[in-house]
C-alpha cells in the first residue's frame, strides 16, 4: 500500500474503554475514525466530536451498511463478541479489534476462528500490554539464552471490589454483571492467563483452580490457578476482587528470574529486574529501565500495520483462543472442584506448532 494510505475505522461501544482508542487513532498517522456507534444516542454523539469522528449511530448494523470502513474496533462486552464478528464479517469488514475478553467458552472461540477463516478477517484480541516495550524486553532476555529455560511463571492481577453497587441496578459496570460476560476470569485473570500461555512457550494440559464466587453478583470474584504445559512449564494465577491492588509478572528460568512489578496497565516508566545468584544465598540484580510508552498507541499501530500489510499482528489469534480454553478450564476447576484436563482441537494444536 502507498505511504498516504488512510485506513477508515468504525467503533461499536462508546463506554470507558473506547476512550483509549479514540486517543490511539488520534496519536497514530494514517488512521481515522469515520464513525462511531453506541445505544446511548448522546454518548455516540459526545464521542465522535471528542475524536474528530465525523458520524455516530445507536445501531452498528446501520453503521456497517452505510459506511465504507476498512476494520472496526469492538468495545463491547465479552457475551456480544460472537454475534458482533460474524455480523462484521458478514457486512465485509475484513479487520477488527476486538476487547477482551474475545469469548467466554472454547466452543465460542472456535465459532469465532470459524468466522475468521471463512471470510479472511484479519482479528486481533485487544491486549494492549503485549505492546508494550517491557514486554518486549523479557522476551529479548529469553530469547537471548543467557536466562536458561523457563520453568515458571506466575502472573497477578488484583484489585479491591467493595461491592458497594445493587445487584438489582442492570446499569452497574459489566464487570459485576454474569449476563454480560462478568467476573474476574474475564477481566482481570485473562491477562495472567495470556502471559503464562506467551513465556511458556507451550501448549496447556490441565489446569487447577480455586477461588470463590460474589454472593451478591453471582460471578467468579477470586480465582488461584495452576496450569501445566506439555513442555512441563508451569503457569501459576493470582487474581482477586477481595486483594488489593497488584499487577506483577515473574518469570522463573534456569539461571535468572525475571520480575514486571506493574505488568498490565504501565502508563508510567516501569523497571525490569533481573536477579542470579552470584553464589550461595547471594543475588545479584541487573535492572533494565522501560521509558513510558502508551500501550493502546502501540496496539493501534500494529494493528494498522498489519492491516497495510507491513507488521505481523504482536498478539497472535491463535495464542487467543488457546487462552480462553484454559480460561473457561479454570472457571470449570473453581466450581467442580477438581483438576480439569484441556482438550485442544487438533486444528488449533496444529495452527501454534506451526508459529
Amino acid at each position: 500500500m502507498q505511504d498516504n494510505y488512510q485506513i477508515v475505522l468504525g467503533i461499536v461501544g462508546c463506554g470507558d474503554i473506547s476512550n483509549v482508542h479514540g486517543n490511539a487513532v488520534l496519536k497514530t498517522g494514517g488512521v481515522r475514525f469515520a464513525a462511531c456507534c453506541d445505544l446511548n444516542g448522546e454518548r455516540a454523539k459526545k464521542w465522535a466530536e471528542t475524536y474528530a469522528c465525523e458520524r455516530c449511530y445507536t445501531d452498528y448494523m446501520e453503521m456497517l451498511r452505510n459506511e465504507k470502513l476498512h476494520g472496526i474496533v469492538l468495545a463491547t462486552w465479552p457475551n456480544q463478541h460472537v454475534e458482533q464478528i460474524r455480523n462484521c464479517a458478514e457486512a465485509g469488514i475484513k479487520n477488527i479489534l476486538c476487547q477482551k475478553s474475545l469469548a467466554l467458552t472454547g466452543a465460542e472461540a472456535m465459532e469465532i476462528k470459524k468466522i475468521v477463516d471463512e471470510y479472511g478477517i484479519y482479528l486481533m484480541e485487544g491486549f494492549m500490554y503485549r505492546h508494550h516495550p517491557a514486554i518486549s524486553k523479557l522476551e529479548r532476555l529469553i530469547a537471548a539464552g543467557d536466562t536458561g529455560p523457563v520453568d515458571n511463571v506466575r502472573a497477578v492481577f488484583s484489585d479491591y471490589d467493595a461491592e458497594t453497587e445493587s445487584a438489582e441496578d442492570l446499569s452497574r459496570n459489566w464487570r459485576q454483571r454474569k449476563e454480560c460476560g462478568g467476573g474476574i476470569p474475564y477481566d482481570f485473570a485473562c491477562y495472567a492467563v495470556n502471559a503464562c500461555g506467551h513465556f511458556s512457550g507451550g501448549l496447556p494440559v490441565r489446569v487447577y483452580a480455586s477461588g470463590g464466587v460474589s454472593e451478591k453478583y453471582d460471578i467468579v470474584n477470586r480465582l488461584y490457578g495452576h496450569i501445566e504445559y506439555d513442555n512441563g512449564c508451569v503457569g501459576i494465577i493470582e487474581s482477586s476482587k477481595k486483594s488489593s491492588f497488584s499487577q506483577e509478572l515473574q518469570i522463573s528460568c534456569a539461571h535468572s528470574i525475571l520480575n514486571l512489578p506493574l505488568s498490565w496497565t504501565v502508563y508510567e516508566e516501569v523497571t525490569v529486574t533481573e536477579t542470579r545468584r552470584s553464589e550461595w544465598a547471594k543475588l545479584h540484580h541487573n535492572t533494565y529501565g522501560i521509558e513510558k510508552n502508551d500501550a493502546y498507541t502501540s496496539e493501534m499501530q500494529n494493528f494498522a500495520g498489519v492491516i497495510r500489510g507491513e507488521e505481523s499482528p504482536q498478539m497472535p489469534l491463535h495464542e487467543t483462543i488457546v487462552n480462553i480454553f484454559v480460561i473457561e478450564a479454570l472457571v470449570k476447576s473453581i466450581y467442580e472442584k477438581k483438576i480439569i484436563d484441556i482438550e485442544l482441537p487438533a486444528e488449533l494444536k496444529k495452527a501454534f506448532k506451526a508459529k
